[in-house]
């Protein structure tokens, strides 16, 4: 028996040959399925308590467990139906070293894994910033006009089309002076509707990479950057499912300059290891680690069937397979090689031990 791992048996008091399987915490949920009595070893995903508060015969309100059924996909079963054996801790129930049957278990609140103090996250977010830029363009001057983007500026490709444009020129003249800065407050109500005519302007091409040489447009930049990406995909992303790792902060913070914000890719990542919605990974008995590898193995196949379908397309190759070169190099901590350098793809690497 794995005490690392929660699972069930399926064992009712009763000499049943089969036991239903429901759809939700209730019996007043559709039956989804049946299964064997003497099932065993089945994960358990959640445990809920019976939605309409039902109750047994000895008081307490019934607990519904989510189980992975492998031949079924996933169902829900009450407790009276099974025996609870291996540390379920994250579920409320502590370490069951010996099969108990799950309603004779008094459930507490669940004791969740001590998180590390994250101590070095001005590290983390520059080194996330280091590797993100190194993939969207060649720095602070950097400049195209020829995608959907309409305009895309800077180190992380701000794009007219939009409104992030708009954030950093407005970000830049609210304490940039001078004549570079003048002429581009001349543009900033265009900028701010998306004019689509802006993708052939020469003269604000010219303005914006005069202006990536003023310290004010780099800080213009970071900030724009640090505020409506990285925070965002913190408060979005890292911070309902309890993330810690360096590696996890900068995966998610690519994606969010990459696909949007409110991109679908750890959530179908989820959905594959069978965790709710922003659920913390480890109350459904899957690591941090897990996560983070299946939601970079969902971009991979997007990205590449995106390349398949478009030759044009192949670019974006790089950028989703030095993801999980990194997660199969353990990197978690973002400590890089001898010299704390990581390899973005052939000629281009960046610091992320000393960023």
């Amino acid at each position: 028996m794995n005490h690392n791992r929660c699972t069930v048996t399926v064992r009712p008091r009763f000499a049943f040959a089969t036991v239903n399987v429901r759809s939700g915490p209730g019996t007043h949920y559709a039956r989804s399925g049946m299964i064997a009595v003497g099932t065993a070893d089945l994960p358990v995903l959640d445990v809920q308590p019976d939605d309409l508060g039902r109750q047994s015969p000895h008081g307490r309100v019934h607990q519904w467990f989510w189980l992975e059924i492998a031949a079924d996909g996933s169902g829900w079963m009450r407790d009276d139906l099974l025996e609870l054996h291996g540390d379920c801790s994250a579920l409320g129930y502590g370490v069951v070293l010996t099969p108990t049957r799950a309603s004779a278990l008094i459930r507490r609140a669940p004791v969740l894994p001590e998180l590390p103090p994250l101590d070095d996250s001005e590290r983390i977010r520059k080194a996330a910033f280091n590797i993100t830029a190194g993939f969207e363009g060649r720095g602070y001057a950097s400049y195209q006009n020829f995608d959907a983007g309409v305009v895309s500026y800077g180190r992380f490709q701000f794009t007219l089309a939009s409104g992030a444009l708009f954030s950093v020129i407005d970000h830049y003249l609210r304490g940039a002076s001078g004549a570079v800065a003048d002429q581009l407050q001349g543009y900033r109500e265009r900028i701010l509707d998306r004019d689509m005519s802006l993708r052939h302007d020469r003269h604000l091409r010219d303005l914006l990479l005069q202006a990536a040489g003023d310290p004010a447009m780099r800080a213009a930049q970071d900030s724009v950057a640090a505020e409506h990406y990285w925070q965002r995909a913190v408060d979005l992303s890292v911070t309902p499912r309890q993330l810690r790792r360096p590696l996890s902060y900068a995966l998610i913070f690519d994606m969010a300059i990459n696909h949007g914000r409110l991109h679908d890719l750890i959530n179908r990542a989820e959905e594959a290891l069978n965790i709710p919605l922003k659920a913390p990974p480890a109350l459904h008995n899957v690591t941090e680690e897990r996560l983070m590898q299946r939601t970079a193995q969902v971009r991979r196949d997007r990205m590449y069937a995106f390349a398949g379908a478009d030759p044009a397309l192949q670019g974006l190759k790089p950028r989703v397979d030095f993801w999980l070169r990194l997660i199969d190099a353990g990197d978690w901590d973002l400590q890089g090689d001898v010299d704390g350098f990581v390899l973005l793809k052939p000629g281009r690497r960046v610091q992320v031990r000393n960023p």
